[in-house]
């Protein structure tokens, strides 16, 4: 019997049955050898089809060709990989700025053409690297290893119960619009009970905080008091205290100088002077007072050491704010942004509802100032500092290498709201394609492509070298707010003095005039 009309037999035996085959079905077919009446051998026949009807094709794979000879399949699968050209349905997130986002929404339907064309460029903004890398596994996987057809299909989600409501790509695969995706999702336990995943992917989905280290508040505005404890600021006053008095009682018995606020001030003014490195107008001729100017010079010089390179390596190595966790970050005062991208979004909704933290930052600075940025856009304000970005490494660590200097890049903080999530492409429940696509997914593990497009798409944190040699951009410039304080101090004694030359102006005046009338009167 020709092999046509064993396949017409084998078809209409099938249709008689109501029997409706795919790639996964497990039929054996045995047709007898007769010779004389006396069966003398056996044909085994492998029988499935490449899809359900009315779509893709009979196969009938011939397993043994004489009696005992079964052939080196070592599973169904390894005889039926190609797929003879068969056509599916794919659905992919073709518009991940579309109607979900918060800001840059566009709506955009691509055609199929167009968008084949866009997920294979390799664009300057990087933008959707994460679908890119999945079209470029499953192109070679499915046109070259499978031999099969895509017809893709796009949406706006990656698929979420919305109103008790699967939409996206789960909702497409449910409904049967879509036989599996070629854009990864994450393993969510929510998605089991309605799709399967197949082809578990090394692109890990891991959205996270992006700052570069803010300098610590407290350093800066308590920067010319930290050098010393409270317990050396207070001997500190004591000596100065008790080196005044010395030298106040030695003088009063080397000139009898009687005590009054003109003497005080001079020696006050001494004292300062001489605590700050300076020269004194007022000549001491005892020996006893001479011995405590030079001890009290001494003393200054080992304490404005210890001081001035205390203050300057406070001012050039600060010490930054360590962010380890969302309530530090809104504890922080560093601005804060989203990438608009509907998946981010999303987790960063889903977190803010379980953490108060997070949810106050969500509604005290995100929400009112619709701060829903593009990846280069927030990006930029990273670079800026005082800012962190909500955002997917994956894709922004290449905007940020390209834009971002040595030391900028070793500023560099991540603070992640979980752990990273496996991705793999959804299939629907129970396809008769998930294992042949697991099959198709390893040898594209083992022949290296997996690991040369993960290496183009995904980006990894960037490495400090700037912290390995001194160069001038390793150094920190001396900002406005570290000498505030100072600078106020300054203000303060400016309206203090300029408020005693007002008020010795008015007692002056006043003491003139009593003088002049009681001169008249006499």
């Amino acid at each position: 019997m020709m092999m046509s009309e064993k396949s017409n037999n084998i078809q209409s035996f099938l249709t008689s049955k109501n029997v409706n085959l795919t790639i996964s079905s497990e039929i054996l077919l045995a047709y007898p050898i007769m010779m004389d009446g006396i069966i003398t051998n056996w044909h085994i026949f492998d029988i499935y089809r490449t899809a359900f009807e009315p779509r893709g094709k009979l196969m009938i794979d011939v397993v043994n060709k004489t009696l005992g000879m079964w052939g080196n399949r070592l599973w169904k699968f390894d005889k039926r990989s190609n797929l003879e050209n068969l056509t599916l349905n794919v659905v992919t997130v073709g518009n991940p700025y579309g109607t979900l986002t918060k800001k840059n929404g566009t709506d955009i339907k691509p055609s199929s053409e167009e968008l084949v064309k866009y997920l294979k460029t390799f664009n300057l903004d990087r933008l959707n690297s994460v679908q890119k890398f999945s079209f470029a596994i499953m192109d070679p996987l499915t046109r070259i290893l499978l031999n099969m057809t895509l017809k893709i299909e796009t949406t706006n989600s990656w698929g979420y119960k919305v109103n008790n409501k699967w939409d996206g790509i789960v909702g497409m695969l449910m409904s049967g619009e879509a036989d599996f995706s070629i854009s990864l999702n994450a393993l969510r336990s929510e998605r089991y009970d309605v799709v399967d995943y197949s082809a578990i992917s090394t692109w890990k989905h891991l959205p996270c905080f992006i700052f570069r280290h803010p300098r610590s508040s407290t350093a800066s505005t308590n920067i010319f008091l930290r050098p010393f404890e409270t317990t050396v600021w207070l001997s500190i006053i004591c000596v100065v205290v008790l080196s005044g008095f010395v030298y106040c009682t030695i003088m009063h018995y080397e000139s009898n100088q009687t005590f009054s606020p003109r003497v005080l001030s001079d020696i006050v003014l001494l004292k300062i002077g001489t605590l700050c490195q300076q020269g004194t107008v007022m000549e001491p001729t005892k020996l006893s007072n001479r011995l405590i100017v030079l001890l009290m010079f001494v003393f200054s010089l080992v304490t404005y050491q210890f001081y001035s390179s205390s203050i300057v390596s406070g001012l050039l190595r600060p010490t930054v704010m360590n962010i380890d966790s969302v309530q530090k970050l809104e504890e922080s005062g560093l601005d804060v942004g989203v990438e608009d991208f509907n998946v981010i979004t999303k987790v960063i909704e889903v977190y803010g509802e379980m953490n108060p933290f997070l949810k106050k930052i969500i509604d005290s600075k995100i929400k009112p100032k619709s701060e829903y940025l593009l990846a280069k856009d927030g990006v930029k304000k990273i670079k800026k500092g005082h800012y962190a970005f909500f955002t997917d490494p994956a894709t922004s660590y290449w905007l940020i290498n390209d834009i971002f200097t040595e030391k900028e890049k070793c500023d560099l903080s991540e603070l992640a709201l979980h752990r990273p999530e496996t991705t793999g492409y959804l299939v629907q429940k129970n396809s008769p394609y998930r294992k042949l696509i697991n099959y198709a997914n390893c040898i594209l593990w083992e022949t290296g492509l997996m690991q040369r497009e993960l290496s183009i798409w995904h980006a990894e944190k960037p490495k400090c070298t700037a912290g390995k040699t001194t160069t001038e951009e390793s150094l920190v410039s001396v900002e406005i707010k570290d000498v505030a304080s100072l600078i106020a101090f300054l203000i303060i004694g400016f309206i203090g003095s300029f408020a005693i030359l007002v008020l010795e102006i008015i007692i002056h005046r006043h003491k003139t005039h009593t003088t002049a009338i009681l001169v008249k009167n006499n």
